[in-house]
């Protein structure tokens, strides 16, 4: 079973990235993600899950701390498969992205975003109007608090992925 690390988004925000989506929605090769499975993945373990890597998940600690996403973006820009909402890179989340990444022996850089829509193929007037979209939301500033992120599973359906909560890890508390 397919299983990733991520920071589930706030119930406000997603609702406004759904929003913010709408008009992506008519334009043919575009298949937006749904509002529910809207995350910032830290790492993707794939099929490498275990009881004994969980427990060294268990043992990560992090104190909360604040995101912002900063825009909306084409990536690649040059032939754009994916629509995301770009984050600040906090050296809280780099730190936590990189002790989870090591659990699992990946030496990646993370690359933080939010996937809000994936392209599969697009026109040349609807990558011109995707671009003209995507520059009127800009700049795009929702600030967040992270005070746990979660283990997921993912199912591969005909309509789209489900991911479940397989556990989630709380932040330890902030000192006073």
């Amino acid at each position: 079973m397919r299983q990733f690390i991520a920071i589930p988004l706030p119930e406000e925000i997603k609702t406004d990235i759904a929003r913010i989506s709408e008009p992506f929605r008519g334009i043919p090769g575009i298949r937006p993600v749904k509002t529910e499975n809207l995350h910032l993945t830290l790492v993707f373990i794939g099929d490498q899950g275990s009881e004994a890597k969980t427990e060294k998940i268990r043992e990560v600690s992090f104190r909360p701390f604040g995101l912002s996403t900063t825009s909306v973006e084409l990536f690649p820009e040059r032939r754009p498969r994916l629509i995301w909402i770009e984050l600040e890179k906090p050296d809280e989340l780099a730190i936590l992205h990189r002790r989870l990444a090591a659990i699992y022996n990946l030496d990646e850089e993370l690359k933080a975003h939010v996937t809000i829509a994936r392209i599969k193929w697009l026109s040349p007037e609807n990558k011109k109007l995707l671009t003209e979209l995507t520059g009127q939301l800009n700049p795009y500033i929702k600030d967040f608090l992270v005070s746990h992120f979660n283990l997921y599973s993912s199912e591969l359906q005909s309509d789209g992925p489900v991911y479940r909560v397989v556990e989630s890890f709380s932040a330890s508390p902030a000192e006073s």
